[in-house]
């Protein structure tokens, strides 16, 4: 059997029955015909984020990943420039003594 995808909105009934109606992860999960390890990244996600949890599907927070990965992308940028920089002042410095 494949990966199967589920809603976000299937993802907050799942853990909404284990955190605010105090279900067993076991029980939702046998109910629900889930592995109960398939909950308890979800329980973390719910609770770390809320009703904002589960923002797309398979990856968790793929909004997330991205702007890591943006932010990478222009730390490496500015990195470059910071060292062209560098070069640029010792190469001014060395004009400045020969004058």
């Amino acid at each position: 059997m494949g990966r199967r995808n589920f809603s976000k909105e299937y993802k907050l009934q799942t853990t909404r029955q284990v955190i605010k109606e105090g279900k067993r992860a076991a029980l939702v999960s046998a109910s629900l015909g889930i592995t109960e390890q398939t909950i308890y990244p979800r329980l973390r996600e719910y609770d770390k984020y809320g009703e904002e949890a589960f923002k797309g599907f398979g990856n968790v927070r793929v909004d997330s990943q991205y702007k890591i990965k943006l932010l990478e992308k222009k730390n490496k940028q500015l990195l470059k420039e910071n060292e062209i920089l560098k070069k640029f002042q010792v190469f001014q410095k060395g004009r400045q003594k020969k004058k």
